[in-house]
C-alpha cells in the first residue's frame, strides 16, 4: 500500500524544503511546487490527500488553488501565510481551506494538523461501499 501524497505550495525554497523533510519522516509522499500554475498541474496529474499551500504566490494567490481544489474534489487543503490575521484566516476558511497555518511554521503543530486533515481525507473513501479491495478466491 502506498503512503498518502501530499502536494506542497510555496515559494520560498527553504519552507518548502522544511515541510518535505516534515512530511517525509512523518512516512508521506511528498510533491512540491513554486507556483500556482505548477501546483495546477499537479493537481491535474495526481489524487492528493492532502494539499498545503501559501497564500501569495509568484503567479496568483493560494486561495484560487483553495477554491479550484475544494471545489472540484473532497481533498482537504490548508493555507500557510506569513500574512497572518483573523481577516485571512476567515477568507481562507470561506474559501475551503480546511486549516489556516501562520508563519513561522510550529512544526510540531504542522504534524497534528497533517494528521487531522489525513483522517479527514480518508474518512470518505472507507464510508463508500465497494471501495476496499476484494479478497481473491
Amino acid at each position: 500500500m502506498s503512503s498518502p501524497r501530499i502536494l506542497v505550495v510555496d515559494d520560498e525554497a527553504d519552507l518548502r524544503d522544511l515541510l518535505e523533510i516534515t512530511l517525509v519522516k512523518m512516512g508521506l509522499d511528498v510533491d512540491c511546487a513554486a507556483t500556482l500554475r505548477e501546483a495546477r498541474r499537479l493537481v491535474a496529474d495526481n489524487a492528493y490527500a492532502l494539499v498545503l499551500t501559501d497564500m501569495r504566490l509568484p503567479d496568483g494567490l493560494g486561495l484560487e488553488l483553495v477554491r479550484e481544489v475544494s471545489g472540484s474534489s473532497k481533498t482537504p487543503i490548508a493555507v500557510i501565510t506569513a500574512f497572518g490575521s483573523a481577516d485571512n484566516a476567515v477568507v481562507a476558511l470561506k474559501a475551503g481551506a480546511f486549516d489556516y497555518v501562520s508563519k513561522p511554521v510550529v512544526l510540531d503543530e504542522l504534524r497534528v494538523m497533517v494528521r487531522s486533515a489525513l483522517k479527514l481525507s480518508e474518512a470518505p473513501a472507507v464510508a463508500r461501499p465497494g471501495r476496499a479491495p476484494r479478497p481473491r478466491a
